[in-house]
């Protein structure tokens, strides 16, 4: 049918593996942006993802992570995020392997991953070019992530977060810790 049951880039030679290992991490950091979810909520319309919905859907091109931000290219400082958010276990080693590292597991950090998840959306909306209001909008959309930050937190931290983050990435800072 016109399912979608795995996404996964062309591997046929070595020039397409070698690409694969680069744009992986890229790719999976842009499926779980706050603002590409929100998108695919707004075309989605049941439980499945339709080849043809999926070709309608917003990806950022490749090329737009080519640029600095900050003096540091975009697609490394994703790709570092992305390691230090899947390669906590050993089961992840050959992902971390593709991505060039071969050290040991990362430690497990819920602070620290709060913050890496929060500067890759605040990434994202930026690369989506958009504004902190649409951005604010956008999480508001999200009830059930607002509801557990208050229960944990006794308010919408992530949102606070991605937000203070999307005023680094504006004056060029990718490095900065967010502290509230």
């Amino acid at each position: 049918g016109n399912k979608t049951p795995l996404l996964q880039p062309n591997q046929d030679d070595e020039k397409g593996l070698k690409n694969y290992r680069l744009q992986a991490p890229l790719v999976l950091a842009n499926l779980n942006a706050f603002a590409f979810d929100f998108i695919v909520r707004q075309k989605l319309h049941g439980q499945t993802l339709n080849l043809y919905i999926l070709e309608q859907l917003p990806f950022i091109p490749p090329e737009r992570f080519e640029q600095p931000i900050g003096g540091q290219k975009i697609a490394d400082f994703i790709r570092e995020q992305v390691l230090n958010l899947t390669y906590t276990a050993d089961d992840m080693r050959p992902f971390a392997i593709d991505m060039g590292y071969e050290g040991e597991p990362l430690v497990w950090d819920e602070a620290d991953r709060r913050h890496r998840m929060a500067r890759l959306d605040a990434l994202f909306f930026h690369l989506y070019h958009l504004n902190k209001r649409d951005a604010s909008y956008i999480l508001e959309q999200f009830p059930i992530v607002r509801a557990n930050d208050e229960k944990i937190f006794g308010r919408y931290l992530t949102s606070e977060l991605i937000l203070g983050y999307m005023n680094a990435i504006e004056a060029g800072d990718l490095e900065s810790v967010v502290q509230f």
